[in-house]
């Protein structure tokens, strides 16, 4: 998540995001969704639900669905794209109908909402949605152990500047609900789940691979810089976010998640003899924490621990910018090929 407030995750929050494919936006900027599809999910009592999800089949819920609010203070091509990236993501990385299934920790009840409701507005204005959803700012997925949603503020100067941050947000957040319909757990840290730089670093490189493949830049263009040497003293620490004891939290932070994830493909593809697709098709679409001893080996053939000796490897260097003091990690040589997209990493393996 990002922005200053970030990941604005309540006590039993949950997180996860999306919106279908085909709906209209009406001229207030909403994206309508089914009213049958709702009706007829309505109709579903949750003990017709399967006490184990199987992704591959048909859930007695239908798809998992989304009911977008675009407020008209974003301009109107904003909107239009929003709706484009969305219809791609769903194309490659559907998310999970298991997704019915989630039961909150603390109020046992199934709170992730089918459809999802995405709120989008740009924050030259107040939240345009004071009564249905106080305090909403920044970008996050947020809920309050019955329900989820996902917030969308896009900063003015980003279209001032055009910085494409107000496009690549939308595929960083749809990847956290796409990693919670794969994953089924709590938010890290509540439940039983991979560590906090698989979640933030995972859907911040998806969020750099979409906008590198649609709109031909990135910030792998630029390394990721900085990536901050000192965040890599401990690796571990970012297994947590910073309000949980760890480190990952700040803006900066999703930089050296980010890289993390990319020196976890490398290294996989070293010691694992699989390709770069391959590599990060593991990582980005690992399968839920496995309850044994040794979950990380198990699913990936090292542990955490060899992984971030690993990271020795990459030596701190000086800045060599003006804007930015202090050391770096040069991270050059584990950024992805040009040209690796999302569908060629998520494409089911013969």
């Amino acid at each position: 998540m990002r922005t200053a407030i970030s990941l604005t995750i309540a006590a039993t929050l949950i997180f996860v995001a999306g919106c279908s494919a085909a709906e209209p936006i009406t001229e207030d900027g909403e994206v309508q969704a089914s009213v049958e599809g709702e009706e007829a999910q309505s109709d579903i009592s949750d003990a017709e639900v399967a006490e184990v999800c199987d992704p591959a089949a048909a859930h007695p819920k239908g798809a998992f669905e989304f009911a977008t609010q675009l407020d008209d203070s974003l301009p109107e091509a904003w909107r239009l794209e929003f709706g484009v990236i969305m219809d791609n993501l769903q194309e490659v990385a559907p998310i999970s109908s298991c997704l019915h299934d989630f039961k909150d920790v603390e109020t046992n009840e199934y709170s992730v909402k089918s459809p999802m409701s995405i709120y989008a507005w740009s924050n030259a204005v107040d939240n345009p949605w004071p009564e249905e959803r106080p305090g909403m700012e920044g970008t996050s997925i947020s809920g309050d152990g019955t329900n989820t949603w996902m917030i969308l503020e896009i900063y003015q100067d980003e279209f001032e500047y055009d910085d494409l941050h107000r496009f690549s947000v939308i595929a960083h957040e749809y990847w956290h609900v796409y990693q919670r319909g794969a994953w089924m757990a709590d938010s890290p840290p509540v439940g039983d789940s991979w560590p906090v730089w698989m979640w933030e670093g995972g859907a911040q490189v998806v969020e750099e691979l979409y906008v590198s493949e649609h709109y031909d830049r990135s910030n792998f263009d630029s390394n990721l810089f900085p990536v901050i040497a000192t965040g890599l003293s401990n690796p571990s620490d970012f297994e947590l976010y910073d309000r949980d004891g760890g480190a990952a939290g700040g803006e900066l932070d999703l930089n050296t998640s980010a890289f993390m994830v990319l020196a976890f493909a490398k290294e996989l593809q070293k010691t694992q003899g699989i390709s770069e697709a391959q590599a990060f098709r593991l990582i980005l679409s690992a399968p839920a924490k496995p309850n044994s001893a040794t979950p990380f080996l198990d699913v990936f053939g090292m542990t955490s621990e060899d992984f971030y000796t690993s990271l020795n490897q990459y030596p701190a260097v000086e800045s060599g910018e003006n804007w930015f003091e202090g050391d770096v990690v040069d991270a050059s040589d584990v950024m992805p090929s040009r040209g690796l997209t999302l569908a060629e990493i998520l494409e089911p393996p013969e």
